[in-house]
């Protein structure tokens, strides 16, 4: 089975869970995870219970918000320990769509392939309108 855990500043990932429910219905296999400025508790050691509850039947894929960013940073680190996670960094709607509706294990050719369809769903589409008219 496929765990997807967004993880976010702010109420990035708890609002994609969201909308990604309008759009799947069922997504009890997403759990999200939001960092504050003024939390108690850390988003690391959060996402790591559940990693840890999960890590051996299943295959768990971490998405961030951004590289480089506290959240992001905070996740690696898991890495150490837990290997297997596939942490993938800059999620947006059409990633978190691609991973969750795949039927069977994802390989790490089709994972690419994903992050690569997702960059791809980012466009100007002003641009796409000069293309167009021309």
């Amino acid at each position: 089975m496929t765990h997807i855990i967004l993880a976010s500043h702010g109420g990035l990932a708890k609002g994609m869970k969201d909308t990604l429910s309008m759009i799947i219905g069922d997504v009890s296999m997403i759990k999200a995870f939001s960092s504050y400025r003024d939390e108690n508790t850390s988003i690391k050691n959060e996402v790591e219970k559940l990693v840890k509850e999960n890590y051996i039947q299943n295959d768990i894929f971490i998405l961030t918000d951004i590289f480089g960013g506290s959240v992001n940073n905070a996740m690696m680190s898991l890495l150490k320990d837990y290997p297997k996670i596939h942490l993938l960094s800059g999620m947006n709607l059409s990633l978190v769509i691609s991973l969750i509706t795949q039927p069977n294990k994802i390989s790490e050719e089709l994972l690419k392939q994903i992050v690569d369809e997702s960059k791809q769903s980012i466009i100007d589409c002003n641009q796409l309108l000069k293309q167009y008219k021309q």
